[in-house]
């Protein structure tokens, strides 16, 4: 089984020289591994310089974020036919940090998908309750996201769970507790879509992913690769990661 492994580099490095040698690392040490895939979700501005240049096949490139316009008079915003024309076959939506709502979800997966970019959608709970009401929030979240899509293009949604709780701390959910949230998403994608839905999804895990817990988690069943932050800029560690990855 092959792990995807999403690198989200945020906003750094802080040049385009920094960049290229970060991403030279990882194809360096992903050409060499064939249980891993790597998925990199780079500043837009490095998008086109790295992916044009690259001729193998480990890595793929993903925007970090997308405009819910696709042209016309929006200053700043970059839309989804942009990001394809630099070189990128994914998008992230709904990060925490991006301050999506549920609209914004909706929206930006169906814009994805009708421009051929691979939605990876973050969902999950800021905050964890006793009677297990974060459930309905992440099933809000599902169901926002596959709205507009019809009963195939569901299958090219990559749903990514991240508890924001989780996300920049020391804290991260246990085996047992990641394998419950794969299991409750793939649940929600066979009540409302069907078994094959459920069946052919792709479930990522986010939250203080690094190398001391990355092998854990890879040996979850029903799930199908990790979203790493913090460690992906940090070449060491990074490597590092994608070697126990390949192993697991």
């Amino acid at each position: 089984m092959k792990h995807l492994i999403l690198a989200n580099w945020k906003m750094a490095p802080s040049s385009l020289k920094e960049a290229r040698t970060l991403f030279d690392t990882v194809k360096n040490a992903a050409s060499k591994m064939r249980s891993v895939e790597v998925l990199l979700a780079v500043p837009a501005l490095f998008i086109a310089d790295l992916s044009s240049g690259y001729k193998g096949n480990k890595i793929e490139f993903a925007a970090q974020a997308i405009s819910i316009y696709e042209d016309k008079a929006h200053t700043g915003y970059l839309s989804a036919p942009q990001f394809v024309s630099s070189g990128a076959s994914h998008c992230l939506i709904g990060h925490s940090e991006s301050g999506d709502s549920l609209d914004d979800l909706r929206i930006k997966t169906f814009m994805a998908i009708k421009n051929d970019l691979t939605p990876v959608v973050f969902i999950g709970e800021s905050t964890r309750d006793q009677a297990g009401k974060y459930l309905d929030t992440v099933r809000e979240q599902m169901s926002a996201t596959l709205q507009e899509l019809s009963t195939s293009q569901i299958d090219n949604v990559i749903f990514c769970y991240e508890p924001v709780w989780a996300v920049g701390s020391s804290e991260s959910l246990d085996a047992y507790g990641v394998h419950a949230m794969a299991l409750y998403i793939r649940k929600v994608l066979v009540e409302d879509y069907g078994a094959a839905a459920g069946r052919k999804a792709k479930v990522l895990y986010g939250g203080s992913v690094n190398t001391s817990n990355i092998t854990d988690i890879l040996e979850i069943e029903d799930l199908d690769g990790v979203a790493v932050g913090r460690t992906s800029i940090d070449k060491v560690q990074f490597v590092e990661l994608l070697k126990i990855a390949n192993k697991a």
